[in-house]
């Protein structure tokens, strides 16, 4: 290569250099809040009128969060505010719920002009519990932990004539009666044994209430059996011989303060995969959501097995 081609050549990094921290610090700036908007305190102290605005249009129509958080006390904090064409200022706050909320928050924007009305209003995200991953624990230790072996002399219809506790094809499977109320409340630990206070309501509040039915399956002679606990698992009818199905207790429950008036003792999900063996059983809640003051009629099992228990 000559002298002329290696400066050429020197050149052309060099350029190529520019351009790409060019991009990079653009890239940079895109991914944050806009170019010259307050952050935080500095946003309330610039546009005092337009944040607070916001705030109050906020609390005052909490309902267009929907059922998850209309009953449930709110709180706002201030991202960030910025001018917009014609006096108008661009508000971003994000909300979550006061009390047994661990996630991320929901966040959204209001546009509102210099007479304080709001203009638009966008949600750009909700309030995401950071609870899956801990549930899925506790759920897996609470089935592992519900799951016991028995004597094979003591399965055998040793209840007698009771009408609740039926045979499936490799299963023996008993059904306590329903119970309805109108929040679920239990203590529950997780995989390192540290116990938090569960919450579980129905996602129609105004209309509906939650069920739940103690359910406990057993494994006589069958060998290993492969359980499937999900929605598809039973079917709940009521007197009308309308069907529900279960919840998902994992994506439902939330941690909260303690409700002794709704606390069910002794609690546990029966919720996920498990493999039950030869001898053993295993007994758990399943959770529906139902009109309030619905009665039952029966409770038909599906997973690995099928059964059909009438309430009396």
């Amino acid at each position: 290569m000559t002298e002329e081609n290696r400066n050429e050549q020197a050149a052309e990094d060099e350029s190529s250099d520019e351009l790409e921290d060019s991009v990079a610090t653009e890239t940079t700036e895109s991914a944050g809040e806009p170019e010259g908007a307050s952050l935080g305190s500095d946003a309330i102290e610039k546009f005092p009128q337009h944040v607070q605005a916001a705030l109050d249009y906020a609390e005052e129509n909490a309902y267009e969060y929907g059922p998850a958080l209309r009953y449930k006390k709110i709180a706002w904090d201030v991202i960030s505010a910025e001018s917009m064409v014609d006096d108008i200022v661009r508000v971003r706050i994000e909300f979550a719920p006061v009390s047994g909320f661990r996630g991320d928050p929901g966040v959204e924007y209001m546009d509102v002009d210099s007479d304080r009305a709001i203009l638009a209003r966008r949600q750009i995200s909700i309030p995401k519990e950071n609870k899956p991953v801990v549930l899925m624990g506790i759920t897996a230790f609470s089935v592992v932990l519900a799951v016991v072996l028995i004597s094979l002399m003591t399965v055998f219809k040793s209840e007698g004539g009771d009408p609740l506790y039926v045979a499936g094809r490799t299963l023996w499977i008993r059904s306590e009666v329903p119970v309805s109320q109108k929040i679920i409340s239990y203590v529950g630990n997780d995989v390192d044994g540290t116990a938090y206070t569960w919450e579980m309501r129905p996602v129609d509040e105004v209309n509906n209430e939650l069920v739940f039915v103690k359910i406990t399956l057993i494994n006589q002679v069958s060998g290993s059996i492969n359980l499937v606990l999900d929605e598809d698992a039973a079917t709940l009818l009521d007197a009308d011989r309308k069907s529900y199905h279960p919840l998902n207790t994992i994506e439902l429950a939330a941690i909260a303060n303690a409700s002794p008036e709704f606390n069910v003792p002794g609690f546990v999900p029966l919720w996920g995969t498990l493999v039950l063996n030869t001898g053993q059983q295993v007994a758990g809640m399943l959770v529906f959501e139902l009109p309030r003051d619905s009665s039952f009629d029966e409770l038909r099992w599906n997973a690995s097995d099928s059964a059909v228990i009438r309430y009396p």
